[in-house]
C-alpha cells in the first residue's frame, strides 16, 4: 500500500476539496466530504495512469512526518486536516 496525503480545503457555502501537495494539480472536489475523498481518489488514479503513459516521473511518496516537516506544506495545511489516500501497489505499478 502507498498512501498520499491531501490536504482538505472547505470554505463556508462551498464544495470540499482535497489537494495533494506532492502531485501538482492533482486534486478532488465533492459536495461531501465522502464524495470529495472519491473524486480525489480518482483524480490520483488518473493522474498516476497518465504520468505512467506519458514517460513522466512520478514523485517519490513522502510520508506525513515528511510533509509535516516542510515549511511549505505546513503552511497550505494551516487549520486544514490531511487525509490519506491509500493505492494498493498494483495500482501504481506503471512507476
Amino acid at each position: 500500500m502507498r498512501t498520499y496525503f491531501a490536504i482538505v480545503h472547505k470554505d463556508p457555502e462551498s464544495a470540499y476539496g482535497l489537494e495533494f501537495p506532492d502531485l501538482p494539480g492533482c486534486f478532488g472536489a465533492g459536495d461531501t466530504f465522502e464524495a470529495a475523498v472519491a473524486n480525489a481518489r480518482n483524480a490520483l488514479l488518473q493522474h498516476l495512469e497518465t504520468a505512467a503513459e506519458l514517460g513522466r516521473t512520478i514523485p517519490s511518496v513522502r510520508t506525513f512526518e515528511a510533509l509535516m516537516s516542510d515549511p511549505d506544506i505546513r503552511a497550505l495545511a494551516v487549520n486544514r486536516p490531511l487525509v490519506g489516500i491509500s493505492l494498493s501497489e498494483e495500482l501504481v505499478a506503471g512507476e
